[in-house]
């Protein structure tokens, strides 16, 4: 009798086994049970329990059309849907006014714009707009802006011609800073002063100063030629007069020029080149040493 008692004894009983979802679900179902009996009592707690569904439900359609890759259409079908009701009660563009100082040509000005009467009033890159218009040649700033309710208008400061440069044989002219501008044609700016070199269009501001301190040489339309580094010559308008001035101090130099002019007239007189690189010398050749 005792053996039998010890073999049930010695039998495990039967274990159970419990699903890893069940926790999860029973925790689901408490607290959906728990939000009804909140939304029974009160109207705070119907709320909340139709806002949690209905958050749930956006989330379960937001997760079906990103796992299925139709997000990106379904955007672009909401955008193209709230753009074509947009239009449709009167946010178009209606006008598009350029204002500016006249050297650009206002089609020019338009096609750059790249916006048209018909176009989405608020479908306008401004940015993107502003930049085309801005890489016109002519064009140093532009703003571009909305006016409500229908017009697009685009204001411009153009560049201002200053001074022609010439390098590798073309002439081009240049504003004050030395940008180039491509499409201002050189043959209608001859009364500029010249600058020629690679790298003389950047100091064209600088020097036309140095210059206007000494109207005796200003006067004679001076050009100027960029030898290296700061090192100027200046040709003065008869092409047969060359300063070459020191790589440094160049307005003492043109002061001691300008009271040479002054007491001896020395620009007057048949000279080749007039050499102040030397500090303490000024040599002066009657032959030509370079053309101008």
């Amino acid at each position: 009798m005792a053996q039998v008692k010890r073999q049930r004894s010695s039998i495990s009983p039967k274990t159970r086994r419990v699903s890893p979802l069940k926790p999860g679900i029973r925790g689901a179902r408490n607290w959906a049970s728990a939000q009804v009996r909140a939304a029974s009592h009160t109207q705070k707690g119907f709320v909340r329990l139709v806002a949690s569904i209905v958050a749930i439900f956006i989330f379960i359609i937001f997760m079906g059309l990103w796992l299925g890759g139709f997000l990106p259409h379904a955007r672009q079908t909401t955008g193209d849907f709230t753009r074509a009701r947009m239009m449709s009660i009167g946010f178009v563009v209606d006008r598009v006014d350029v204002m500016g100082e006249g050297r650009l040509r206002e089609e020019d000005v338009r096609k750059a714009l790249g916006v048209y009467s018909g176009d989405y009033f608020f479908g306008v890159d401004m940015a993107q707009a502003q930049s085309r218009v801005e890489s016109l040649s002519w064009v140093d700033r532009a703003v571009v802006r909305r006016l409500w309710p229908d017009r697009i208008v685009v204001q411009i400061i153009e560049r201002q011609p200053y001074a022609l440069w010439q390098h590798a044989g073309k002439v081009q002219v240049v504003d004050v800073s030395g940008e180039v501008i491509s499409d201002a044609d050189a043959t209608k700016f001859a009364h500029l002063t010249l600058f020629v070199g690679e790298q003389s269009r950047f100091a064209v501001s600088e020097m036309k100063n140095i210059i206007g301190g000494s109207p005796d040489i200003a006067q004679r339309n001076p050009s100027f030629v960029h030898v290296s580094n700061s090192r100027w010559d200046i040709v003065l308008d008869d092409g047969k007069t060359r300063i070459k001035l020191p790589r440094d101090q160049h307005i003492q130099a043109l002061n001691t020029l300008a009271n040479l002019q002054a007491k001896t007239q020395i620009l007057d007189r048949e000279i080749s080149v007039i050499d102040m690189r030397l500090p303490d010398r000024l040599t002066i050749s009657a032959s030509e040493e370079t053309p101008a």
